[in-house]
C-alpha cells in the first residue's frame, strides 16, 4: 500500500518508518524545522526495541499534489486535532477531482474528528483509530522517541464492503510490521474510552509538569485522576455511549501499570506549543452541560492549565 502520513511528529513518525520497515510506500508530511531536517538528514527514530535512521519522502502540505494524489490508498492524519476543521477541508481540495478518494484513518485525540472528515469525504472512507500504550515526541527536528508497547484498534463509522475489506488489510499490515492492531465494530466506545484516559491524566500533568507515572504514584492525585475519568464517562452518556463501571476502571488501571510518560499536553507546554484543551477537557464539560451536569474535575484543572498556559505565552 502507499501511505501519506499528515503530520510526521511522534505518533506519525512511528507508524510511517514501520510501515517503511516493512515494505510500504510512505510519504511523510510535516513543516518548519522538522520538515527541512527530515529533508536533508533522513529521519531518525528511536525505540527500545525498534530503531530507524534513513532517508525519507517528505513533503510540505502543498507539495502533496507532486507526488499523484490518486496513487495514495491511505491517509493517515496524525496532527493535533485542532487543526482537523482546516485539515479537512484543505485535504477535500487535494482529492477533489477522484470518485474513488483514499480511506482517511484519523489516529487523532479527541472523539470529534471523525465526524469532521465525514463532512468532506464519504462516510464510508472515513475510518476511526486510536493509538494507545505510546508515548513519542519529536526531541529535535528530524529525531524521534518513543516509547511503550503499542496498540492500535480500528473501526469504521459507517460500514460497507469496502472498508471492512480494507480494515481487514489495513489491520494485517499493521501487525505485520510489528504493531498490534484490534478491529472494533464499534470505534465510538473505543475512542470515548480513550478519551477517559487523555481527560485523566493529559491536562494534570501538563499543571502539574510531572509524568504519570508520578501522578498515579500519589494517593491524593490518583482521585483526582478517577475523578476526572469518572466525568468523561457521564459526558459519552450525551451521545447514548454506555461506559461501564468496568471499561472505567479498566482505564484507569491500564494508566496506573502503564510505563510512566510525558503526556501530549505537557511536551506542548514544554515546547510553547499549542495545547488540545478544547477536545480533549473542552468536549467532556460540553457533553455534560448537554445533561445539567457539571464537570468539576475537568472544569477546575482545565481552567488553570488554560491560565497559566496563555500567561506563558505572553
Amino acid at each position: 500500500m502507499k501511505f501519506l502520513i499528515l503530520g510526521a511528529g511522534g505518533i506519525g513518525s512511528y507508524y510511517g518508518t514501520k510501515l517503511l520497515d516493512s515494505g510500504h510506500e510512505v510519504v511523510f508530511v510535516a513543516r518548519g524545522n522538522h520538515l527541512s531536517a527530515m529533508q536533508q538528514n533522513g529521519l531518525k527514530l528511536q525505540h527500545p526495541k525498534f530503531s530507524f535512521h534513513k532517508d525519507v519522502l517528505a513533503l510540505s502540505f502543498d507539495e502533496i499534489k507532486s507526488i499523484k494524489p490518486q496513487t495514495i490508498d491511505a491517509v493517515l492524519i496524525t496532527t493535533k486535532s485542532t487543526t482537523s476543521q482546516q485539515l479537512a477541508q484543505d485535504l477535500s481540495l487535494v482529492f477533489k477531482d477522484q470518485k474513488n478518494p483514499p480511506f482517511i484513518v484519523s489516529l487523532q485525540n479527541g472523539v470529534e474528528n471523525e465526524d469532521i472528515f465525514s463532512n468532506f469525504f464519504p462516510k464510508t472512507k472515513i475510518i476511526g483509530a486510536l493509538t494507545r500504550k505510546i508515548g513519542a515526541h519529536i526531541i529535535k527536528p528530524g529525531v524521534i522517541e518513543v516509547t511503550g508497547v503499542v496498540e492500535t484498534i480500528v473501526g469504521s463509522l459507517e460500514h460497507s464492503v469496502q472498508n471492512e475489506s480494507f480494515i481487514k488489510e489495513f489491520s494485517k499490515i499493521l501487525e505485520e510490521a510489528g504493531i498490534s492492531c484490534e478491529i472494533t465494530k464499534d470505534i465510538k466506545l473505543e475512542l470515548w474510552k480513550k478519551l477517559i484516559i487523555n481527560n485523566g491524566v493529559n491536562a494534570i500533568c501538563a499543571l502539574l509538569e510531572i509524568k504519570t507515572g508520578v501522578l498515579m504514584n500519589d494517593k491524593k492525585l490518583s482521585k483526582i485522576v478517577y475523578g476526572l475519568m469518572c466525568e468523561t464517562a457521564t459526558a459519552a452518556r450525551a451521545l447514548n455511549i454506555k461506559i461501564s463501571n468496568k471499561d472505567l476502571n479498566s482505564m484507569y488501571e491500564l494508566i496506573k501499570n502503564f510505563d510512566s510518560i510525558k503526556p501530549s499536553m505537557l511536551v506542548d507546554r514544554e515546547f510553547k506549543r499549542e495545547i488540545e484543551l478544547d477536545e480533549i477537557c473542552g468536549v467532556v464539560m460540553k457533553y455534560n452541560k448537554k445533561q445539567d451536569i457539571d464537570s468539576p474535575y475537568t472544569r477546575t484543572v482545565s481552567t488553570l492549565l488554560e491560565f497559566i498556559y496563555n500567561h506563558e505565552k505572553e
